[in-house]
């Protein structure tokens, strides 16, 4: 054996060693990962937790003094996530949007998850309903395509279902009109409120029935975020001519809810009203500036 050929050996016998190491750790994690998935079913709590997640993948990157990159420790803590769900359960994911909508969902979960088409955002809730599936992953402004309860009725839309996250539009599909906003990931369920030591930043999510383009504009100018419109020629109508329309308002720093619900009075008048659909925490805060303009 040359010199060339003993170091390459020995480079190769190091990381196997190490291989082993992690192997073990691995195999160690999913031990406990059995223990916690016992508690979550004593406890009634479902096995996926997007929001513990991302603190341990933001705690991973802040520990991090080598060459991986946060890409790279997110890929693959997301891959181990999906790995101990399965020691838990299987996770089993709506996924709305097409082609789209799928490739969006394994970059978020894992191999160890079970995926499956659904046809639009009111299948998934149905299946979310009859408990057929666990999360829906589903176009953002294809929220907008479900019936808007009327007014008595909006205080009990939020325990029907939460958004816990979002995910970006897939580069393979840059033209796809279903994901040019990206995609939510929605649980069945009343949201539950964010823990202090989630990392920052935070995004919350609103819907807006009953208010005019206008009385939205007003509310950009004071409160920021973005807007999420339906999508009128989809509808056969015209957009400029659209009276009142629903919108998804999304904002990095949401204010007080007494607030909301004032500002939704004064600005969008006594026949709007606004609902929170989920606050979670995301790796960075980006707001597509064409929804303000949808």
């Amino acid at each position: 054996m040359s010199p060339s050929e003993r170091e390459i050996a020995r480079l190769r016998l190091q990381m196997g060693e190490i291989d082993a190491r992690l192997l073990a750790l691995l195999n160690r994690r999913m031990e406990i990962a059995r223990a916690v998935g016992d508690w979550k079913r004593r406890n009634g709590f479902l096995i996926f937790d997007p929001i513990r997640e991302e603190a341990v993948i933001a705690d991973l990157i802040r520990r991090n003094a080598g060459s991986l990159s946060e890409r790279a420790i997110r890929a693959i803590f997301l891959e181990i996530f999906s790995s101990a769900r399965a020691e838990q359960g299987v996770l089993r994911i709506g996924c709305a949007g097409g082609a789209a909508g799928l490739l969006a969902a394994h970059s978020r979960f894992g191999a160890s998850d079970r995926f499956r088409l659904v046809r639009s955002a009111a299948e998934g809730k149905r299946l979310l309903a009859a408990q057929s599936i666990d999360v829906l992953v589903v176009p953002k402004q294809g929220l907008l395509d479900l019936p808007t309860a009327p007014r008595e009725a909006s205080p009990a839309l939020p325990p029907c279902w939460t958004i816990r996250g979002e995910i970006d539009c897939p580069s393979a599909f840059p033209h796809s009109r279903a994901a040019r906003f990206g995609f939510y990931i929605v649980t069945a369920g009343g949201g539950q409120p964010l823990p202090p030591d989630v990392p920052e930043p935070h995004k919350a999510v609103f819907f807006l029935a009953g208010a005019s383009r206008e009385s939205m504009d007003r509310w950009t100018r004071r409160w920021g975020g973005c807007w999420i419109r339906a999508d009128a020629r989809k509808r056969g109508r015209d957009p400029a001519r659209e009276p009142e329309s629903a919108a998804l308002w999304e904002v990095s720093v949401p204010p007080p809810p007494d607030a909301v619900q004032a500002c939704c009075r004064e600005v969008c008048g006594d026949s709007a009203w606004i609902v929170r659909l989920g606050t979670y925490a995301i790796a960075s805060v980006t707001c597509n500036e064409q929804a303000t303009r949808q």
